[in-house]
């Protein structure tokens, strides 16, 4: 076996892997960059879905009268950089988000959906905003009338 003829070629494979090795690396980085980016975009569409439900039910219960009940099951939690930190709904009677449904995130940022046409009053049972400070959960509206006025009781377990 003579390997005379391509020695040179020989020799120049540890320095080809090496190359092929360093460039395979440095697109590691941008990789896991742009999976958490997907990551965050799906976890914001998935919870502007969910608020615009909330919203929706909200409205629709208001439109029914009293008596109406709707009871949602909801996921907000996420497996890139940006997660839920806790969610408010509505406010005391002629509060500015009596009809808002925010979603708190662990940037700081928030996400803001208005029961606006109609407008409804969200209320937790002690007559407050609702806070939830947990991701997964089911979530209770009640359509009820205190002192001639609808408003949707809101409930987490």
């Amino acid at each position: 076996m003579h390997l005379n003829a391509d020695v040179a070629g020989l020799e120049s494979l540890p320095l080809r892997l090496m190359i092929v090795a360093v460039v395979a690396s440095m697109s590691v980085v941008p990789a896991a960059r742009m999976l958490d980016t997907l990551e965050d975009k799906e976890f914001v569409d998935r919870a502007k879905l969910q608020l615009e439900n909330i919203v929706a039910a909200a409205q629709l219960l208001s439109v029914e009268g009293p008596g109406g009940v709707r009871t949602l099951s909801l996921d907000f939690s996420g497996r890139g950089d940006l997660r839920f930190r806790s969610l408010v709904l509505g406010g005391e009677s002629g509060s500015a988000n009596m009809s808002s449904v925010q979603l708190l995130l662990s940037s700081g940022s928030r996400i803001l959906r208005t029961a606006t046409a109609p407008e409804v009053w969200l209320v937790s049972p002690e007559g407050a905003a609702l806070e939830v400070s947990s991701p997964v959960f089911e979530l209770r509206l009640s359509a009820l009338l205190a002192e001639g006025q609808l408003r949707m009781q809101a409930e987490a377990s």
